[in-house]
């Protein structure tokens, strides 16, 4: 068995916490080749990453520092090179941490990517590194057909987790004239949430945005929009951005529009976005996953993305027909039979994290080759953990 990890996006917190650990664990297992450009905005692999994994035997490293190596982040200046080089490596299996979707789906053997897993609303173990194999990143919802008795299956997995989970945040999100005062909003019209997704430069996945909008676009046409369909627009950040990215030039630029509200601290205790979208009455989406925090609280949704979402989401794609729907209170919400189960699916067969002390290289690799796997959802719904039992241990 060969395994390839390609890397053009990969940052240094990435490598350290989901990638070597991957590497570490397949290499016990399997021939490993890495194909990853040296740094520029803070993604690729330099010297100290290359160290971490000195130790490591089995694997070969091909390091991109041609003038052109910045280009594998988006669209690669020779993707013909770069699939002839994979073609003379002959993966069985290439996990990709790429931005770049078209040139990989030329490699040979089976190509998997690895994306960040839904955590939220529920608390998993390990949730910083959760992450999860995908052969289509940023389908929301992505779920196969399942026979009856599996989809009565999850449906029990989950069902001791979802009255905990919605009792945690009935009680942490308070009700909504609390938060709605706490942040400043009037209550005299229906509340959208707006949450922004993370703009720094190394998050070359924005590329994919239609019409290559930046956040301050996007809240300046939502901004419009929302006043004119008469509903209050609320903008919340994502945490990266606060932390990494300057962010006076947005907040100035939300502030001089006059309609939408900034709400960048948590509420109670809790971040925003969660606390509003607790109350809110819909929530304009592009790629980011509070989607799934949305769906299991029930709220209307408007996606703009090139990616699907599955139907039972209800996820519209006309924002001025959303909206309007929103005001009139009658904006289609998530069938929530299938929220539940959707949840189950995913955290009980997809979700993993790479220090988990029981994973073995051929279990990484089962997990990408097997997609669908019952065998593993007992141990898989497991690693959620109840907040009433964190609560009382608190």
């Amino acid at each position: 068995m060969r395994v390839l990890f390609y890397l053009p996006v990969v940052t240094p917190w990435w490598f350290e916490h989901v990638i070597e650990p991957l590497i570490r664990r397949v290499s016990e297992a399997a021939e490993v080749h890495v194909l990853a450009p040296v740094p520029w905005c803070n993604t690729g692999l330099g010297p100290k990453d290359l160290q971490r994994a000195a130790d490591l035997a089995n694997v070969h490293w091909a390091i991109v520092d041609g003038a052109d190596h910045p280009s594998l982040r988006t669209v690669p200046s020779d993707p013909q090179g770069l699939i002839d080089y994979v073609h003379g490596l002959a993966p069985d299996l290439t996990l990709c941490r790429s931005a770049d979707f078209e040139t990989p789906r030329h490699f040979p053997g089976q190509v998997r990517y690895i994306m960040e897993a839904v955590t939220s609303p529920f608390q998993p173990v390990s949730p910083a590194n959760t992450v999860h194999f995908t052969e289509e990143p940023f389908v929301n919802g992505a779920m196969p057909v399942l026979s009856d008795g599996d989809a009565a299956r999850l449906d029990a997995l989950i069902a001791p987790f979802w009255p905990d989970m919605e009792a945690h945040w009935q009680a942490a999100a308070h009700d909504h004239e609390s938060v709605y005062r706490a942040i400043g909003i009037p209550g005299d019209r229906p509340v959208v949430v707006l949450p922004l997704e993370y703009e720094h430069a190394e998050n070359f996945f924005l590329q994919h945005r239609p019409g290559g909008l930046s956040n301050q676009a996007l809240v300046a046409q939502a901004a419009a929009a929302a006043e004119k369909a008469g509903v209050t627009l609320v903008i919340t950040d994502h945490p990266l951005n606060t932390l990494h990215v300057d962010r006076d030039a947005l907040y100035d630029a939300i502030f001089d529009l006059g309609g939408p509200i900034l709400a960048d601290q948590p509420v109670f205790g809790v971040s925003a976005t969660s606390a509003l979208l607790r109350h809110g009455a819909g929530v304009l989406l592009n790629d980011s996953k509070s989607f799934a925090v949305a769906a299991a609280l029930g709220v209307p949704m408007f996606r703009q993305s090139r990616f699907a979402s599955a139907a039972w989401l209800h996820a519209e794609t006309d924002l001025p027909a959303y909206l309007a729907a929103v005001r009139a209170g009658t904006a289609q919400r998530p069938e929530m039979a299938a929220v539940r189960r959707w949840f189950a699916y995913h955290n009980a067969n997809e979700a993993f994290y790479p220090t988990d002390p029981q994973l073995t290289g051929a279990m990484v690799i089962e997990r990408a080759l097997n997609p669908v796997d019952p065998a593993r959802w007992d141990a898989g719904i497991a690693r959620l953990q109840r907040y009433a039992a964190l609560e009382r241990a608190a």
